[in-house]
């Protein structure tokens, strides 16, 4: 039971808190005076923080549950019925055990996804996709689990059953993987499920390129993501690493924002290039990863007990995925903190490639086109927020006088 009060302690309680102050500080905001928003999409996109943020606390309480549920019989129920079928302690069995582990975790969170995707985001008219674009889309996942999941699971149980001081082992061959995963996901991973075309309007593109070169940014191309397929939302990034670097729009951005501003927002993202932001972002996660295998490599047997459990490789690892949420929640304020820096820092870039009312006027269009709540409480914020509050970003670019504009 200690490992379940831990749990409950030190993550289910502190978000639950978290999540009501949040709701409290919303509930209270939308009826006040607007801010940077027009009246109605001011209460829009309150109503829209507050339902999410209703979901977030059910699914706090999902987890809890589920957590509860494995620790008290469920790993042990689980470790009985494949014995059956694998040698105990094999790697194929402990591999099966971790990977059905995991597709039981993805399968109990799939209702509460899919409220959020099929019922509230179609409400408020972000959802464009269908149930059977999500049933597909939910297929795809699970099989990208069960294939590149189950190899990195054997290779990742193989060094745990025969490595001495497995945790530096296992935290080169997790560093390989984030470094992979950047590296691939633009050309291999996004496209299973977007379609991505070169960019067909020459005086953008060439607007662009002219942008991209002046920084320097060699990309293998600008594209444009079918983003409305699934959702209204706007965006656009720079993905992948070394000479995997692309250039991606969003369709919907492409409808909705003027060429001025596409250009202020691919300026703050040449920001993050050019200050090396995303090898600083991989370099605090790689952080996390070296301290909690290092916790995880030291936990006494009492603990894998408490689950009627051995300590045994599969049991090493799907301790490791559970202590990765309450640990990583306290780490994710530091991250957030460096990521809300560099923010500041990128939009200071952007606006002296194209200028400060450029970026201001397209951080403003993304708000109110994302029906984003344009307030937090200072506490959630600290806790939650990779951006910095909108205002404080606009003062940052002088340009707090363009907020005042909008709730006219």
């Amino acid at each position: 039971m200690y490992f379940i009060l831990f749990y409950g302690l030190f993550l289910t309680l502190p978000k639950m808190i978290l999540s009501i102050i949040q709701l409290n500080f919303l509930k209270t905001q939308r009826e006040k005076k607007p801010y940077i928003l027009d009246s109605e999409s001011f209460k829009k996109a309150a109503n829209y923080a507050i339902i999410k943020e209703k979901i977030s606390l059910l699914s706090t309480f999902v987890d809890f549950g589920l957590l509860i549920v494995w620790i008290l019989f469920g790993l042990q129920t689980l470790q009985t019925f494949l014995v059956s079928f694998f040698p105990a302690n094999s790697l194929l069995g402990s591999t099966a055990f971790v990977l059905i582990f995991l597709l039981i975790q993805s399968l109990c969170s799939l209702p509460i996804g899919a409220y959020q995707t099929l019922i509230i985001d179609k409400k408020f008219g972000f959802a464009k996709g269908g149930i059977k674009l999500f049933i597909f889309d939910s297929i795809k996942s699970f099989l990208l689990l069960i294939i590149l999941g189950g190899i990195l699971i054997y290779l990742f149980t193989w060094i745990i059953a025969n490595v001495p001081a497995w945790e530096f082992y296992a935290f080169i061959v997790g560093a390989v993987l984030i470094v992979a995963t950047n590296l691939l996901y633009p050309t291999l991973i996004a496209p299973m499920f977007n379609k991505f075309t070169t960019l067909q309007n020459e005086d953008l593109k060439g607007a662009i390129q002219s942008l991209l070169t002046q920084v320097g940014f060699r990309s293998n191309g600008v594209f444009v993501m079918d983003a409305s397929r699934r959702d209204g939302r706007l965006n656009a990034y720079f993905g992948g690493i070394g000479k995997s670097k692309r250039v991606i729009l969003f369709d919907t951005l492409l409808e909705k924002i003027p060429k001025d501003s596409i250009l202020a927002v691919l300026g703050h993202e040449l920001g993050h290039f050019k200050h090396n932001d995303i090898y600083k972002m991989m370099g605090l996660v790689l952080l996390f990863l070296f301290v909690l295998l290092l916790l995880i490599a030291n936990l006494p047997q009492s603990l894998f007990a408490e689950a009627n459990l051995t300590q045994s490789p599969h049991s090493i690892i799907v301790f490791l995925l559970l202590l990765s949420a309450p640990i990583g929640f306290y780490f994710i304020p530091i991250i957030g903190y460096f990521s809300r820096k560099n923010e500041y820092n990128a939009d200071s870039f952007g606006a002296k490639l194209t200028s400060n009312e450029a970026l201001a006027n397209a951080l403003l269009l993304l708000v109110k086109e994302n029906n984003s709540f344009p307030l937090s409480h200072k506490i959630y914020l600290h806790f939650y927020y990779t951006h910095p509050p909108l205002m404080e970003r606009l003062i940052a670019l002088n340009c707090e006088h363009l907020a005042l504009k909008e709730t006219k």
